[in-house]
């Protein structure tokens, strides 16, 4: 598994983001929006070689999206009205995203077999979507997919505080970030909400 940080958008829905593993290095870059037709969200590497996009075709309470992989179509987001309940479907993929959006955590499962975890988590007191990634070929797209759950869950409220804290180490002779010092759970939230 390989675990990586998207910072939470919120409803911002606009700019360049960077994209992090878990020793806090930039491994990819998220540009673009959603939220109208042809809207399209892009996922670049370091190098600026276009991976992955995600095009909106439709807009209103059930949108709807094509994802494309190195310029090839690969698979379209259909968002059932039971997606409020934490349903989504990726067609010719044969994905479902299955989770909470008052929480934000979902799992992605192809089959019986789970692709990706997505958590709401916050890290030095912001909030991040993390992706716990257990398909390496399909990252850019799990990136796609990552940023449009997390504008989703903002605009269903009511959306809880990460109950999973993480937190970096600086180092003190180090330019950079190091592993994570501590996992734990916030102890303001229920056990149970996840």
């Amino acid at each position: 598994m390989r675990r990586f940080y998207l910072k939470s958008q919120g409803l911002e829905n606009k700019g360049a983001t960077a994209v992090s593993d878990e020793n806090h290095n930039s491994k990819y870059l998220l540009v673009g929006k959603w939220g109208i037709k042809s809207d399209t969200l892009s996922v670049y590497d370091m190098s600026g070689q276009l991976l992955s996009e995600l095009k909106q075709l439709s807009v209103g309470k059930l949108p709807k999206f094509k994802l494309f992989l190195e310029g090839v179509e690969v698979g379209t987001v259909i968002t059932p009205v039971g997606f409020i309940k934490g349903l989504l479907f990726v067609q010719n993929l044969h994905w479902l995203i299955v989770g909470d959006t008052v929480t934000c955590h979902f799992k992605i499962y192809r089959g019986l077999s789970t692709i990706l975890e997505i958590n709401r988590v916050q890290i030095n007191g912001s909030a991040y979507i993390e992706l716990n990634v257990y398909d390496q070929e399909q990252i850019p797209l799990f990136i796609c997919l990552a940023a449009i759950l997390d504008r989703w869950i903002q605009k269903r409220p009511p959306l809880r505080e990460p109950k999973l804290v993480r937190s970096w180490k600086i180092e003190s002779d180090a330019a950079g970030y190091n592993n994570f010092s501590k996992e734990n759970f916030n102890a303001s939230s229920k056990s149970n909400d996840l």
